[in-house]
């Protein structure tokens, strides 16, 4: 796709390529009008649910019908679009009857036949760079390499997201996040595209072109289509059916979209569905007058004091500029500008304050450094007189409560009524009567049936909404929101946004980041963030030597390292290796030629040494106990963990699992499925950092770290816990993502990227040879008279 300004976006220059055959196109299916999807009696129960998500569900969608599906928050609606790509089963188990086939075989075992945009894109990226993301459905549909770069451009630009191709998919906001997952699937031009909620973080103007870009592509190549929305106006011209599930998960409408919308209209309000032209819901009165949750307190009535803000709100911020600073795999570091705030903001009791601005204006980055997660590069966010991110987790949990993006970051329970719970018991409120308020704020927000269910089970909107409840339990003074009300029916929206005017009104103050003009219009301050200037082109940043050799030369370098630290049988020799792998060290990590020379090489060496220095003062300690307190034996094991650990600590940090991938299969000839998938499991320990972190940013900000030795030792065991689950269910939705993709099913893959091998490589090779020599010379050198 190509982008426009002045007239309708044209059709990706990919749309000559892939249409779900697996590879080129040919002639005769230029005309091919999209795939027919047949769903008969599907019916879906996840394991861990009494009831079914899906109840036999039975439809057809005929080639090139563009479809809306709608229905309330928590509905299956997402379920069902998995269910249409053939992937139900990929990640998630619970038992599935009834069938779907799509131009009557299994839906996904043609590669590239089915396009799906999850409902949190963030989860399916497959790639370390913007350019590689879009890149991978077409590799796996077998696109000549020379045609891989217009179409992923194209792809690109259809969307707007104006990045560079080498641009780390870590450093993306959310909205370009949303944009990148839709442009990998525009890149393929499916048989069926599967949108899942595509503009739900986008900014009006993005959103518009998003739906122009889906259009544009419609046109040139009507594939089958089906799009999952809220908010159903923006794309009522632009489809030609509507089904609807009800809140069983049951196909209770399905027609021409202005006739469901005339003939079903107050069922559909009734329902919960967003029925273009009818104004917002009144917000509901919620807790402040719920009988459970006052004669749970005190009983006193519709003004008890257990419903007014606790403390006094002190967090304000001077003017800030903050910035990020993305660091490559080649040694060097990217910093730009995420935020600028031009203004003070001191969020007043009892106000709601909106931060808006479009996709990628630093409005999530913000609240961020109010939450005391970053630290500005200009400017300060204080909570009286300290630094907010100087506050203990305790007092912190007690000045702000913290909704994110992706609400399922926060998660750190097993199930829903003790996620609510979580920071009120972190600060010595967890009596019934909390116990009880929690339950009416479930059953206000339509949760409380769902109280003993896992968290991590529970659908965006449902996840988003025990979010907010467990961020306003224990009344803090300040309440942080990013995108609340994104994934709300209308009635769980009525229902969200009356909770946080009662919120208000009770006292607390509120930071709310939103594209919601309803959300927009209620607060008393509208703080409107711009993009950050992007800065010209870095200037060009020294390369370590090693960084030049490719990531085979890279690996073999370290493995070389296991007989080097085998070979020696005493401490002498192995003492002597090591100094030579110390020199080899300073050489790989000589930064040389023009521009800024890299900072921290020998702090991250070291960083990463440690649990290696742990290791060889285990195993020397273990064999000096078991061996006799023979202190030669012992220092020489030890010498050798190190041995084999040093060069890994300098050389795999630089290995980029995608060039690994690409070296793999074109250099070695391994079979592609198990490589990319390496390079993808690869790809994703690269972000566990980042996963630990936003694990132990949800748990600081909900009082429950400490660093006394028994609670920060519960911390990490929670924390460590929380990444493994964390990993695995981004494990199954990048599972999920790369069979959207084609992966599964792909016959023959093409590279996006080349692979040679160059002289740096071999110097590496070479130089990681030393060592080995070294420890077979060196005993006859050491003992010469």
């Amino acid at each position: 796709m190509t982008s426009s300004q002045t007239s309708t976006p044209e059709p990706p220059a990919s749309s000559t390529h892939a249409g779900g055959s697996g590879g080129p196109r040919r002639a005769d299916e230029a005309e091919r009008a999209g795939g027919r999807v047949v769903l008969d009696g599907v019916t879906w129960r996840p394991y861990g649910r009494r009831e079914p998500v899906l109840r036999d569900v039975t439809l057809t969608l005929e080639p090139g019908e563009r479809v809306l599906l709608a229905g309330p928050s928590g509905a299956g609606k997402s379920t069902l679009l998995r269910a249409m790509a053939g992937l139900l089963e990929t990640a998630d188990a619970g038992e599935l009857s009834g069938s779907v086939t799509l131009d009557g075989h299994a839906p996904g075992t043609r590669a590239g036949e089915v396009g799906l945009v999850l409902q949190e894109p963030g989860a399916g990226i497959v790639a370390s760079t913007v350019g590689r993301d879009v890149a991978f459905g077409l590799e796996n549909v077998a696109l000549p390499r020379a045609d891989m770069e217009p179409a992923i451009r194209a792809a690109l630009a259809a969307v707007g997201l104006d990045k560079p191709l080498d641009t780390p998919t870590s450093a993306l906001s959310g909205g370009e996040t949303q944009r990148l997952a839709l442009a990998g699937a525009l890149a393929l031009t499916p048989s069926v595209l599967l949108l899942d909620e595509p503009t739900a973080m986008l900014d009006p103007g993005h959103a518009a072109q998003v739906r122009a870009s889906v259009e544009g592509a419609l046109a040139a190549y009507p594939v089958t289509t089906v799009v999952v929305e809220h908010l159903i106006g923006p794309w009522v011209g632009l489809v030609d059916r509507m089904l609807v599930l009800d809140d069983d998960g049951r196909l209770v409408a399905d027609g021409p979209v202005r006739e469901v919308l005339a003939a079903e209209r107050q069922r559909l309000l009734d329902m919960g569905i967003w029925v273009p032209g009818e104004p917002n819901p009144t917000p509901l009165t919620t807790v402040k007058n719920s009988p459970n949750w006052t004669d749970a307190a005190t009983g006193s009535g519709k003004n008890s004091p257990n419903w007014t803000v606790e403390g006094e709100q002190s967090v304000a911020a001077s003017a800030l500029t903050i910035e990020r600073t993305t660091r490559l795999v080649d040694g060097s570091t990217r910093t730009q500008p995420a935020a600028v705030l031009g203004e003070p903001l001191s969020p007043a009791a009892a106000t709601s304050t909106a931060l808006v601005g479009p996709s990628g204006s630093g409005k999530s980055t913000v609240l961020l450094a109010f939450a005391g997660a970053l630290t500005p590069a200009q400017g300060e966010v204080r909570a009286g007189d300290r630094p907010v991110a100087d506050l203990t987790s305790r007092e912190l949990a007690a000045a702000l409560g913290w909704v994110p993006q992706w609400s399922s970051s926060t998660i750190v329970a097993s199930t829903v009524l003790d996620e609510v719970l979580v920071a009120s018991r972190a600060l010595g409120e967890d009596g019934d009567e909390r116990v009880a308020e929690a339950r009416a704020l479930l059953a206000v927000l339509g949760l409380d049936e769902l109280e003993g269910a896992d968290p991590r089970e529970l659908s965006g909107g449902e996840q988003r909404r025990l979010a907010i409840a467990a961020a306003i339990l224990h009344r803090p003074p300040l309440l942080l929101l990013d995108e609340p009300t994104v994934g709300q029916d209308r009635h769980t929206w009525a229902a969200v946004v009356g909770l946080l005017r009662d919120y208000r009104e009770a006292g607390g103050a509120i930071v709310v980041s939103t594209h919601d003009a309803a959300l927009i219009e209620r607060a008393q301050t509208v703080v409107e963030l711009a993009p950050p200037p992007r800065p010209p082109e870095p200037p060009a940043t020294q390369r370590l030597l090693a960084a030049r050799a490719g990531p085979l030369a890279l690996l073999a370098g370290a493995v070389l390292a296991i007989p080097a630290g085998i070979i020696p049988d005493h401490w002498s020799v192995s003492l002597t290796v090591l100094a030579v792998q110390f020199v080899l060290a300073v050489v790989a990590l000589t930064a040389v030629g023009r521009g800024k020379r890299p900072s921290g090489r020998v702090r991250r060496v070291l960083f990463r040494m440690c649990p290696g220095a742990l290791g060889a003062l285990s195993v020397g300690w273990s064999t000096w106990l078991l061996g006799g307190n023979d202190l030669t034996t012992a220092i020489t094991a030890a010498l050798r963990v190190l041995i084999i650990v040093f060069p890994s600590a300098v050389l795999l940090p630089l290995v980029d699992p995608d060039r690994l991938g690409d070296h793999l299969a074109q250099r070695l000839r391994l079979p592609a499925r198990p490589v990319v998938a390496v390079a993808a499991a690869l790809q994703r320990v690269h972000t566990f950092g980042q996963v630990w972190t936003e694990i132990g940013l949800a748990r600081r900000v909900r009082g429950v770290d400490g660093w006394r030795p028994v609670p920060l030792v519960r911390h990490l065991a929670v924390v460590t816990f929380g990444l493994l689950v964390r990993t695995l269910r981004l494990a199954a939705d990048l599972a999920v993502a790369m069979d959207a993709r084609g992966f599964a099913t792909a016959a023959r893959r093409t590279w996006f990227a080349v692979a040679p091998w160059r002289w740096p490589d071999t110097l590496v090779v070479l130089a990681s040879l030393l060592p080995i020599a070294v420890a077979v010379v060196a005993p006859a050198l050491l003992t010469r008279p």
